[in-house]
């Protein structure tokens, strides 16, 4: 009997025991449960933190050149004649002449020595080449996208706003409709808008070593927003279709107004060398030859040595530190 009872002691002590593991370990799970739910929620939290940022930002920039757009910049009736743009006296800003040699876009040659040469990112920072891409058949629709109507903008007025304004570039049927400044540098219009606000949107901005439609090239830099506000609607040359249809921007400067017309549209990267001058003739066709190789699209006109040149540059995702270029022939 006491011998029973012993036993029935040891098997208590045991369920007993079995009770406090079952009972620890459902605590622990509950913790840990706790910690996963409140982690989840966290990451809730921030993710719609985010989304809210962004629209407010976006929102936040748009505004602004709206407003920049209303004030300062008239679009002028096509059955009236074109205002003569307010600013300063006539600079030396004139792009040259096109000489009669032309660059035959085919061949993708060794490139020669040239002049005036930088590897630079968006950022100003040391940086990458080329992802070569296969040119897509040709196919020309009747009409373009959008017609762009002709503007006045009031420089005099809005350099008062940032000395920093150059330019204004229009294109893309009105997706692309902005001011073009160039600073001292290549970060702060990253992240400022014209008005100086700071704001991831940017402000369009020409390299600030460029001389600006001197240099053989200038070249202009904006974000590839996912909104498609700034330079995001470029990846939209993807398209054979809608790069015949969308050939040219428009160019608006304090003296004169320039038609951009498309010559190259390529992918690149972070290291791909800009240069600014070429050297001689020799480089010069060897460059354009390359670029034309390279183009998604056939070139719809031919460039020249002499001739001025105007890069738009933004990011590209396709592949690490991906830069997506449009190079345009400054036409007369």
């Amino acid at each position: 009997m006491a011998e029973d009872n012993k036993t029935k002691q040891n098997n208590d002590r045991g369920f007993e025991a079995q009770g406090k593991h079952k009972s620890h370990k459902k605590k622990k799970n509950s913790k840990i449960y706790t910690i996963i739910i409140v982690l989840l929620f966290c990451v809730m939290g921030y993710s719609g933190y985010q989304i809210i940022s962004t629209v407010i930002r976006d929102k936040k920039a748009k505004n602004t050149y709206d407003d920049i757009i209303n004030d300062f910049v008239v679009v002028i009736p096509d059955d009236e004649t074109e205002i003569e743009p307010s600013g300063e006296a006539e600079t030396q800003e004139q792009p040259s002449a096109e000489v009669p040699s032309s660059v035959t876009p085919s061949a993708d040659p060794t490139m020669s020595a040239e002049s005036t040469e930088q590897i630079m990112t968006i950022d100003g920072s040391d940086a990458v080449t080329q992802a070569p891409q296969s040119t897509a058949p040709q196919t020309q629709p009747a009409q373009p996208e959008a017609q762009m109507p002709k503007l006045s903008v009031d420089f005099a007025r809005l350099k008062n706003i940032n000395s920093d304004v150059c330019a204004w570039l229009q294109g893309q049927g009105g997706l692309v409709n902005y001011p073009v400044v160039q600073g001292s540098d290549n970060s702060y219009y990253l992240k400022h808008l014209i008005d100086g606000s700071y704001n991831g949107n940017g402000t369009l901005f020409v390299h600030a070593q460029n001389r600006f439609l001197q240099d053989d090239v200038t070249y202009i830099f904006g974000h590839h927003m996912q909104s498609g506000a700034m330079f995001g609607s470029l990846k939209k040359y993807d398209s054979s279709s809608y790069y015949w249809s969308n050939p040219e921007f428009k160019l608006y400067t304090p003296n004169k107004t320039y038609t951009l017309k498309i010559f190259a549209v390529y992918y690149g990267t972070g290291t791909d060398k800009i240069t600014f001058n070429y050297s001689n003739e020799a480089s010069f066709n060897s460059a354009m030859a390359k670029y034309a190789s390279r183009s998604l699209h056939s070139p719809q006109v031919n460039v020249s040595y002499g001739d001025k040149l105007v890069c738009l540059c933004t990011c590209a995702y396709q592949v690490d530190d991906g830069r997506y270029f449009v190079l345009c022939k400054v036409m007369n």
